[in-house]
């Protein structure tokens, strides 16, 4: 009788594992990790402040993070925007822009 694992198999099982750690090595972090395509933000806006009034230059508190896609740009900014100093009656606003460079 052959033992449990015979020639082909052991092949086999090798051929598995050296894929897999060159797939590894090859492939070792997520295309879009290598670059931050985009910059989610917050702004603390003052009370009477809203809207398009409410910029960088006129906001009390700024908070930005960069983010690989657009699509993680309303987490990331919601995230944020619960670590702003608000003053009474303020308001914040989040945004997404790409990031230059």
């Amino acid at each position: 009788m052959k033992g449990v694992v015979g020639f082909r198999h052991l092949a086999g099982i090798v051929l598995v594992l050296v894929a897999g750690w060159a797939w590894v090595w090859v492939f070792d972090r997520p295309a879009q990790a290598a670059s931050s395509g985009f910059l989610a933000g917050a702004l603390a806006c003052p009370a009477g402040v809203e809207g398009p009034d409410c910029t960088r230059e006129t906001a009390l508190d700024v908070l930005t993070q960069p983010v690989a896609l657009v699509t993680e740009c309303p987490m990331v900014g919601t995230l944020l925007a619960t670590h702003l100093s608000l003053p009474a009656g303020g308001t914040h606003k989040t945004f997404c822009e790409r990031r230059k460079g």
